[in-house]
């Protein structure tokens, strides 16, 4: 469907790094931004953020199924980084709760950008080499989110001390988010090339898929309704002496743990099979659930963040690497897009469950909460064969 002159890995990888290093300028202060700025309650901030994922997951279904049917990749990877630039100038007129589930649905909108993206670079990379070319584009992601967390750490901090309302610190790092975010939409206008193809679309149906499929779509929604938002570990670390601005450096932890690790575990994945490094990932967050029952000052917040970004880092790339293994290409892309559907919209009720618990019972029972259903998660996935073939 597509023709590039260009490996479109290393130019969507490139826009990612952009637009992840927008991202992750705001996402090392969003939860205190969210806290101390707007005034939200744990529960509020995990409805936004499993808000967030849900609204992702619908724009992905919506984009990978009209552009499975009319062949056109391009036009929603544009909208949607174009979305996700728009939604930061949002944030800095924000002053209600409200106001911020409106811009953030807007953000997540531009999530419409994936599953066309990754039908691009699945039909490109081959079986063979998928998942180290899903590895590239989330290390490539990853390492944007390494240098926006890095600046947004060193830059935050001075603004806290130049500005006597720390409200403007934040507006401030938000409206210099902007820039890389307008990086990444001209990267893709001008470098992805495409023409219509011919119409191959086969519907959106998931009758036909195999089995395994259907038994890693149940097991991946237990395990996301098992997964807290990185906001939550934030707010959960704040309670044993981190500053305001020492909780950016956390987050930074997280991210490079993330970027380093998401292309080993791709290329591995190519090497001794999908099931064996999604375990990993399952049992990462087994870990971090556990741990977090045992921390008790600021040392041993530290292995949450590590134990949670080997978690982000082996599903990640993996997950979709073995979707495109079981599905025929003409249904990629909106088979991509429902599966990330099926998992993203469980991510509204992952944020209401786990703030709930923490709001009601305290942060522990929230953990708690996802250790059982991790455990669940992974029994579940023991059970699939990733070696059976789509017809």
């Amino acid at each position: 469907m597509t023709e590039e002159r260009r490996d479109p890995t290393l130019i969507f990888g490139t826009a990612s790094l952009l637009n992840d290093a927008s991202t992750d300028m705001i996402a090392p202060i969003w939860p205190t931004f969210l806290s101390n700025i707007l005034l939200l309650n744990v529960f509020q901030i995990s409805v936004i953020d499993g808000l967030a994922l849900t609204v992702a997951s619908l724009s992905k279904i919506g984009s990978g199924y009209i552009s499975d049917r009319t062949g056109k990749r391009k036009a929603f990877i544009t909208a949607g980084y174009f979305m996700a630039m728009l939604s930061r100038l949002g944030f800095i007129i924000s002053r209600t709760f409200y106001h911020i589930v409106f811009w953030k649905t807007l953000d997540r909108l531009g999530k419409m950008r994936g599953p066309p993206r990754d039908a691009i670079v699945a039909d490109h990379a081959g079986e063979n080499k998928r998942g180290s070319a899903f590895g590239v584009l989330r290390a490539m992601d990853s390492a944007g989110a390494v240098v926006g967390s890095i600046i947004t750490y060193f830059l935050f901090s001075f603004l806290l001390w130049w500005f006597a309302d720390p409200a403007m610190a934040y507006y401030t790092i938000i409206l210099f988010s902007t820039i890389p975010a307008i990086g990444s939409v001209i990267i893709i206008a001008v470098l992805i090339k495409e023409k219509r193809g011919k119409d191959v679309f086969k519907g959106i149906s998931f009758r036909g898929l195999n089995r395994d499929l259907k038994l890693f779509l149940v097991a991946s929604v237990v395990f996301a309704l098992a997964t807290m938002s990185y906001s939550f570990l934030i707010l959960f670390s704040g309670g044993f002496g981190y500053t305001e601005t020492q909780l950016p450096l956390l987050y930074i932890l997280f991210t490079i743990v993330y970027s380093l690790s998401a292309y080993p575990f791709g290329r591995a994945s190519d090497k001794l099979g999908r099931k064996p490094i999604l375990m990993i990932a399952f049992i990462m967050l087994i870990f971090t659930s556990l741990w977090a029952m045992i921390v008790n000052d600021m040392i041993s917040v530290i292995p949450l963040f590590v134990f949670f970004g080997l978690s982000a880092g082996a599903l990640d790339p993996v997950q979709t690497s073995l979707i495109s293994d079981l599905v025929e290409q003409e249904r990629r892309a909106s088979i991509i897009g429902a599966f990330q559907m099926s998992v993203g919209i469980s991510a509204l009720p992952a944020g209401i469950f786990i703030g709930y618990f923490w709001y009601t019972f305290g942060a522990i029972a929230a953990f708690q909460y996802s250790l059982i259903l991790a455990l669940i998660a992974i029994i579940l996935l023991a059970f699939v064969k990733p070696n059976v073939r789509h017809p």
